[in-house]
């Protein structure tokens, strides 16, 4: 049998009788700095619900402060799909037609169709969007695609996209416009070879080439036979006519365009520069019918023919037979532009015989010339040399330099004259146009895209669709935001229901279990209540005398604290004097601003909510020093614990062995 004492001769758990000791002692201690941890997370909490309850307050307040918050404006359109409107606070109330007659669109043009693996020579395109442009250069053996690539990546091209369709003859390069508007049309000049299929790719209207044409014709008549004032004034008459004419058709020209493209008919592209000069001649001859007396006399009959025709003077023809011949060289001439042609008119026939006539005779005089100067070096008296000196030296200066501009006007004047004749370039697809519209039957607006920015002052249009024919003009409504300003007082009575709730819940005890709230008895909760009640019962100065104090728009405070609204009271005050509503909420002296103050001085930076809050935060972070130094004692606590327990058990287990020995000395 053993004699040692009960349990040491076993062996003892050290760590269990550690454990229980030390638990024993931290227990009091943590269970004091638990309990006050979630008192103070639980303040930090319900001060957060109630700053987050008076903030909204705040915020609707803001709006409700500036002058403008009362001046929003509602906007309705009879009919949307032809025009939108929104409307800032400067628009005024009120009742507008609009009658949309054009829509914006951006100017796009097409090519004939090309080859599958047509190939440009060497050149340059310069391409014009409005007043302006840019230039690609074209390398040799160029691709379709690779013009397209250029035209897209050029970093001074101002706003012209290039593709390509692949129609069922073939591709078609298509180039438009990303802006829209009468000032973005779209113009290329191709610089290349006439048998480059470059040329294909240039577009130009009607009217430009026209003047391209007028315009070499005045250089060379101007260079040949300078007009005199009088002729000056039939010339500008004429191309004028001309300019119209050009107008004239080129509008036909693009009806037919568009008519081509359509019907996507190959064939029918390369009719349309036919039929387009003879719209030109069209033009002309629809002028002259002006002058018929069924066209002009007031009146006219059949039957009362003669009675007008004995009384009314037919002006005589203002053309001689001279100047009948030369109007047939002028595109789109009629008599009603001529006037009276003088001899002394050059056409551009005429300017162009004249031309050869002075080429050939300074070519005359200097072959006369030359022909003298090689006789005398056959005969030995002068060296080719000297030949040629002397050959320079007799031509004029001013000969040379007249010949010279000879050369140019004769140049330009065959390049524009052929432009005119054998143009084969682009068409267009879609004209260039600005929105027009007819406000209220009287004003015309316009604008280069389809938002017409301050068509009423206050008010932006967006155009979506055409007025239909025989139908009333759409009609937008500018009214009062009234229902926004009912909506905006509801909210912030409802606002007020909420913090009143969440205060109720956090500060009073629940009578079903007796759990107080976590701000019971806070002095905090009161303080913010009766700022705002102090608010509600003042009177607001700057309003006027029937809207001075919150009952008189209809809201009252009810039983139960929380406020009510009477909305008859309330609509009336709306109805009646909405302009006057900002007198009482707006300002810096208005109830908004009051409101505001009030919440400011709790959940401001330096308000009470706030430090609060900041106090509990102190003595949250008080709390985990005390924590830590709790967990510091409890750790030393075991150590020591544990070394005692170690050294008992080591004296026993020495004790038991001496014990031992003895025992078996005495056996």
């Amino acid at each position: 049998m053993s004699f040692g004492p009960v349990g040491m001769n076993t062996g003892m758990d050290i760590n269990a009788m550690v454990g229980k000791i030390v638990d024993s002692e931290r227990a009091p201690k943590q269970q004091r700095i638990n309990n006050e941890q979630a008192n103070i997370e639980s303040s930090i909490s319900a001060y957060g619900r109630l700053s987050e309850s008076l903030d909204t307050m705040k915020n609707l307040m803001a709006g409700f402060r500036y002058e403008k918050a009362f001046s929003a404006r509602t906007v309705e359109s009879t009919d949307e799909t032809v025009v939108s409107a929104t409307a800032s606070t400067d628009a005024i109330a009120g009742r507008y037609s609009i009658d949309v007659l054009q829509l914006a669109q951006s100017h796009k043009i097409a090519s004939d169709v090309l080859s599958q693996d047509v190939k440009f020579g060497a050149g340059k395109l310069r391409i014009s969007l409005g007043d302006k442009s840019f230039s690609l250069d074209v390398q040799a053996n160029s691709k379709l695609v690779d013009l397209v690539r250029g035209i897209n990546n050029s970093q001074t091209n101002p706003g012209v996209r290039a593709a390509i369709i692949n129609d069922t003859g073939g591709p078609r390069l298509i180039v438009a416009s990303t802006v829209s508007g009468d000032d973005n049309d779209i113009s290329i000049e191709a610089d290349a070879s006439p048998s480059d299929p470059l040329k294909l790719l240039e577009y130009k209207t009607l009217e430009q080439r026209v003047k391209d044409l007028e315009r070499a014709r005045a250089q060379a008549q101007e260079l040949l036979a300078p007009l005199t004032p009088e002729e000056k004034k039939i010339a500008d008459k004429i191309a004028q006519r001309m300019t119209d004419a050009a107008k004239l058709a080129d509008k036909e020209f693009a009806d037919l365009s568009k008519q081509a493209a359509n019907q996507a008919d190959p064939n029918t592209a390369g009719e349309l520069s036919d039929k387009a000069a003879s719209a030109a001649a069209s033009a002309g001859l629809a002028a002259s019918k002006l002058l018929k007396p069924e066209d002009r006399i007031p009146g006219w009959s059949e039957t009362a023919s003669g009675t007008l025709l004995d009384s009314y003077w037919e002006p005589e023809d203002p053309l001689d037979d001279k100047a009948r011949e030369k109007a047939s060289d002028v595109p789109g001439w009629s008599n009603t532009a001529a006037g009276t042609l003088t001899d002394s008119y050059v056409t551009p026939k005429e300017a162009q015989a004249k031309l050869d006539s002075e080429r050939e005779r300074i070519a005359r005089k200097l072959a006369n010339e030359k022909e003298a100067l090689d006789k005398r070096v056959e005969a030995g008296e002068l060296t080719k040399e000297q030949a040629k000196e002397i050959e320079r030296a007799k031509l004029p200066k001013e000969e040379r330099e007249y010949l010279e501009r000879l050369d140019k006007v004769q140049a330009d004047l065959d390049v524009a004259q052929r432009s005119f004749d054998t143009y084969q370039g682009m068409i267009e697809v879609q004209s260039a146009q600005d929105s027009k519209v007819v406000l209220d039957g009287v004003a015309h607006l316009s604008s280069n895209n389809n938002i017409i920015e301050s068509a009423i002052d206050g008010v932006d249009l967006t155009l979506k669709g055409l007025t239909k024919e025989g139908q009333q003009p759409s009609e937008i409504d500018i009214a009062y935001d009234r229902q926004g300003v009912r909506e905006d007082i509801e909210q912030f009575v409802a606002a007020y229901n909420q913090f009143y709730q969440v205060a109720s819940e956090l500060s009073q005890v629940d009578p079903r279990t007796g759990v107080a709230g976590p701000l019971a008895g806070d002095s905090i909760v009161r303080s913010a209540d009766s700022r705002l009640r102090a608010v509600f019962g003042s009177d607001i100065e700057p309003a006027p005398e029937n809207m001075k104090t919150l009952t008189e728009f209809g809201i009252t405070t009810t039983r139960q604290g929380t406020l009510e609204i009477n909305y008859g009271m309330l609509d009336k005050q709306i109805n009646n004097n909405f302009n006057q509503l900002e007198s009482f909420f707006g300002g810096s002296n208005g109830f908004a601003k009051k409101v505001e103050d009030a919440i400011q001085g709790l959940t401001g930076a330096t308000g009470s909510i706030r430090n609060r809050e900041q106090s509990m935060t102190e003595r949250s972070y008080r709390l985990q020093d005390d924590q830590a130094a709790l967990d510091r004692r409890m750790d030393n606590l075991q150590k020591r614990t544990y070394a005692k327990f170690s050294a008992m058990q080591d004296a026993t287990s020495k004790m038991q062995s001496q014990l031992a020995g003895m025992m078996n000395a005495l056996n």
